[in-house]
């Protein structure tokens, strides 16, 4: 019986050992995996931004609309695709429908405003993988510790002796758990706050982006002749 209290005990520090082997495994994970993400996304929104010489506008989205690379298919050309879409919905209307821009601007700066949030929503996948481990894993170790130091202090107990010899192993066995606790939460904690200042960066210049497209269907409608109502 006291073999397998003994086990069980045992076996729970190595259970805690390894939960906190396969949150590190996790963790590097999702690190590579957003490192790969990000840096993909950045170039290809940079080379939009180079087919559109800086300048967001209607002219410059229809020149490389039908590009054979497809450079739409990222965050910015996604943004903009859906406003695109809401205005082409707009000048489909007869002209006497036309006239009311203001309408149709709230309407487009809505529409981008929630691809922007899907956007965001992709952009924080796997971030609360980081946020968790990272602030659950020193407790986790903590546990394991205090529940070696427990079975070290009974086996102390037993033997009847409290020289350094019999107390140093085990606790010290016992305190690797809290190490590895702290080992597996620095890099997810750093990694958090790296890839979410990254992603206010993205959000931000989807911001930007989109501002620029607003701007230029505001000009665009505004450049336009007005059409009056005949008189009978």
């Amino acid at each position: 019986m006291d073999h397998i209290y003994s086990f069980s005990e045992t076996a729970i520090v190595d259970g805690t050992l390894c939960m906190l082997g396969c949150f590190s495994l996790v963790t590097w994970s999702v690190i590579l995996l957003k490192a790969g993400e990000i840096a993909w996304h950045r170039y290809r929104n940079h080379k939009l931004l180079q087919r559109l010489s800086g300048a967001v506008s209607l002219e410059t989205l229809d020149a490389i609309d039908n590009h054979p690379e497809n450079p739409l298919a990222v965050q910015a050309g996604r943004v903009l695709t859906v406003g695109r879409q809401t205005y082409a919905r707009a000048q489909s209307l007869p002209h006497d429908r036309q006239t009311q821009h203001a309408a149709w601007h709230e309407l487009i700066e809505r529409a981008l405003r929630q691809q922007i949030q899907k956007e965001k929503a992709l952009l924080d996948s796997g971030l609360g993988w980081l946020a968790s481990i990272g602030s659950t894993s020193p407790f986790i170790g903590l546990f394991g510790t205090v529940w070696g130091i427990m079975h070290a202090l009974k086996d102390i107990g037993a033997q009847g002796t409290a020289s350094l010899e019999v107390v140093a192993g085990p606790i010290g066995e016992a305190l690797i758990a809290t190490a590895l606790g702290i080992a597996v939460a620095i890099p997810a904690v750093i990694a958090y706050n790296f890839f979410l200042r990254q992603n206010r960066q993205v959000l931000a210049s989807l911001e930007h982006i989109a501002t620029d497209f607003l701007r230029s269907c505001i000009e665009n409608d505004l450049s336009q002749p007005s059409h009056q109502p005949q008189e009978i």
